[in-house]
């Protein structure tokens, strides 16, 4: 591909003017951290869900390809989906719709500790040779803000990308900046039913070589 074009499509990631999604061509494993807590509310949690099961349906699911786990948290975390837990999308599509609401405080930094030691692991289905990439959807701000910005900083000392994305006016957005690899990995909607509106950028950012820092 000549450098120019390669160049322009980077561009349009980073500026986030994704028209359309285009398909994974390496190896990745992606963890979907998903706000379970009490102010997201049930409807709101199925709009997340709902926003995980869409962008599944455009990646390759099996081991030579994307493989995709999920996570819920509020005070407590939640591994829903090991990252080799299935094998094909509709499988993961089921069991994503079937995951339950909890609905208690927002311990981000909690959730975040948790992915590294219990998900991106060999034990959980981490492959070495796959690129790492969590998406976090939050409408809130943790209970402990400097143990999450701790947190955030051992992802990208592993060169683990991160994108996170912020729902509402409870967002904040310099702990979803402290969070993500880069800026240009922080996205924020009005509400949860414009998460839709925006898969198909963070899928392809999740897909993308420009995503190894």
């Amino acid at each position: 591909m000549p450098k120019s074009i390669l160049y322009h499509i980077i561009e349009k990631i980073k500026t986030k003017r994704i028209l359309v999604a285009i398909g994974c061509v390496e190896k990745a494993d992606i963890v979907f951290l998903v706000d379970a807590s009490g102010s997201v509310g049930a409807t709101n949690f199925k709009k997340e869900l709902e926003f995980v099961s869409t962008i599944l349906s455009n990646f390759t699911i099996d081991p030579d390809h994307v493989q995709v786990g999920v996570v819920t948290f509020d005070s407590k975390t939640y591994l829903r989906i090991k990252l080799n837990q299935y094998n094909d999308t509709k499988s993961i599509q089921n069991a994503v719709k079937g995951i339950p609401y909890t609905g208690q405080l927002t311990k981000t930094d909690i959730a975040l500790q948790f992915i590294l030691s219990k998900v991106f692991v060999p034990s959980a289905g981490d492959r070495s040779d796959a690129k790492d990439v969590l998406v976090i959807l939050t409408d809130g701000v943790s209970g402990n803000p400097l143990n999450t910005a701790k947190q955030a900083y051992i992802y990208k000392e592993k060169h683990i990308q991160v994108i996170s994305v912020g729902i509402g006016r409870g967002a904040n957005k310099e702990e979803l900046t402290n969070m993500a690899s880069v800026p240009g990995y922080v996205f924020q909607v009005t509400d949860f039913s414009k998460l839709l509106g925006i898969q198909k950028t963070i899928h392809a950012l999740s897909c993308n070589n420009d995503g190894k820092l």
